[in-house]
């Protein structure tokens, strides 16, 4: 009778260990889950945020997050959009048992008043030290007519970044885009050499306010 017992016990602290061992396996997925909902916050208030994964094979790598759908992260790698899951995902291109969200500095807000003359020549007094700058506003392009070049531009912009680009208005000389924090050296790689008036709102996440325009607004991680 005492053995029967000793036996229950045992079955019933391995059952136990299997429920604790299986929550802990949860708990990681669900701190994962939190994690990327934490970056994603930081990511749509204008911060530049890396993701540093543990992969279940114990592998190390880094991306730039740019997106979160469910239980699901979307991180750029050298160039590459990659999809993140957890322990026992099946779909995403990446297992993480652990991922790290970076993030620094302070996001400043900007009012960028209406600018004119070739791209590259108006954002040059822009560029400042920073962890990213990113363009909300109004461009009208001059000589952007090509409808492969603008579907390059907004592919790299849409579907490589956090930010959003499209066609408001077309003409023969140019196009009116409408951009949503499109970060300004991927504008610079397509549209650098262009006549462009332009004029909305930018945001810098860096360590201090480093522009003389008006500043809307200050976000703190």
């Amino acid at each position: 009778m005492n053995n029967k017992k000793a036996f229950a016990l045992i079955v019933v602290i391995a059952l136990l260990g299997i429920v604790v061992n299986s929550y802990l396996d949860h708990y990681q997925g669900g701190e994962i889950y939190e994690a990327a909902n934490r970056g994603f916050s930081l990511l749509t208030q204008g911060f530049n945020v890396t993701v540093v994964i543990e992969t279940v094979d114990g592998k190390t790598l880094e991306g730039e997050l740019f997106s979160v759908d469910g239980s699901t992260i979307y991180i750029v790698k050298d160039g590459k959009r990659l999809t993140v899951g957890g322990p026992s995902a099946t779909k995403e291109d990446i297992k993480a048992k652990h991922i790290e969200i970076k993030a620094r500095g302070s996001v400043y807000t900007y009012e960028l008043p209406p600018r004119s003359g070739k791209y590259r020549d108006v954002i040059k007094d822009l560029k400042v030290d920073a962890y990213s700058e990113r363009f909300s506003g109004i461009i009208y392009v001059k000589g952007l007519t090509d409808p492969i070049m603008i579907g390059k531009l907004k592919y790299s912009v849409d579907y490589l970044t956090y930010g959003s680009i499209d066609v408001k208005q077309t003409f023969q000389d140019g196009v009116i885009l409408t951009a949503g924090m499109v970060p300004i050296e991927i504008l610079e790689r397509y549209i650098g050499d262009k006549e462009v008036y332009m004029y909305g709102t930018l945001y810098v996440n860096s360590e201090e306010r480093n522009l003389p325009l008006r500043v809307l607004g200050v976000k703190n991680i």
